[in-house]
């Protein structure tokens, strides 16, 4: 009976009935093991599948990671080559302006001559006889190996540094382009009654809003309509010079401010007493306003 027990135990029996009365029944006898491996056999596809679908989901979360820092660096070298062209754009203005500056230092040296008294200078380095040094049999020594020319060098370098600074305070920056002058300063006929009269400014044509640049460095000292000269703006650059510029459509300065060599204060128009669109621009030096050509004529390449 033990025997019996543990052979029921260890074995299960399926067995199969027929409808038929006369066919004998089948039945089968299958070990517990082997039922306990065909379950096991079966869960495997089960464990596999999911074990795919968890690496399958792990790898395209890293992928989308890839992808993001594939991104990252996409746009982080898109940033590097702008700032490169940047930096190459910023390469060439800055050899095309020292190439600017060495044509204006040559330029500056011929018309040194040519400033106004109160912005004279000089580029020679004086230097007295005494400071030539001679040898033994009596010949002249170079000026270089004497250390007297370095006072007149270092003198020389600063007249030119004040002359330069001078120069910013000057008004010889047209003011504005192109450069068409339209009317020219002194004796002309009113073109409102044809009567001789004194123009005291330079007339320059050119459409309605087209931009007027300060003539040298300055305070504003007016910017508002002036009788017949219509919108104004005039600026007080030195104890010596005033520009005034009448007839604008708009002005992008107001008063008290400090304004640069070259910067937009302005836009021309047809205000005031104007018969079309043109800047009418002074240049008074002392209280008295005076050629302004011959300050931009001078200075023309210069300050372009």
């Amino acid at each position: 009976m033990l025997r019996r027990k543990k052979f029921k135990l260890r074995v299960l029996t399926f067995t199969i009935l027929s409808n038929d009365a006369n066919k004998v029944v089948t039945r089968l006898r299958v070990p517990r093991i082997g039922i306990i491996f065909m379950f096991l056999l079966a869960l495997v596809p089960i464990f596999l599948l999911a074990y795919f679908i968890e690496t399958s989901m792990d790898q395209q979360a890293k992928n989308e990671q890839l992808v993001t820092k594939l991104e990252l660096k996409t746009n982080k070298a898109e940033v590097l080559q702008a700032q490169v062209d940047q930096m190459e754009e910023e390469k060439v203005q800055v050899e095309q302006k020292i190439e600017k500056l060495n044509e204006m230092e040559s330029e500056l040296q011929e018309y040194i001559t040519a400033l106004p008294e109160e912005a004279s200078g000089g580029i020679d380095i004086p230097i007295d006889k005494a400071d030539i040094n001679t040898n033994s049999d009596g010949t002249a020594l170079s000026i270089l190996d004497s250390t007297n020319w370095l006072t007149s060098y270092k003198e020389t370098l600063a007249n030119i540094d004040e002359v330069n600074h001078k120069l910013q305070y000057l008004p010889t920056k047209w003011p504005t382009d192109p450069e068409t002058i339209s009317s020219h300063f002194g004796i002309r006929n009113d073109p409102f009654n044809a009567t001789p009269s004194v123009h005291t400014g330079t007339d320059f044509g050119a459409p309605t809003g087209t931009p007027v640049y300060a003539g040298a460095d300055g305070t504003v000292t007016k910017a508002e309509r002036y009788g017949g000269y219509g919108k104004t703006i005039i600026v007080h650059h030195s104890g010596t010079y005033k520009t005034l510029y009448a007839h604008l459509s708009e002005m992008k300065v107001s008063y008290g401010d400090s304004v640069k060599k070259g910067e937009i204060i302005g836009l021309i128009g047809n205000t005031g007493r104007s018969t079309g669109p043109h800047l009418h621009y002074e240049i008074i030096k002392n209280g008295e306003p005076i050629d302004a050509e011959e300050y931009l004529n001078n200075f023309n390449d210069t300050n372009n």
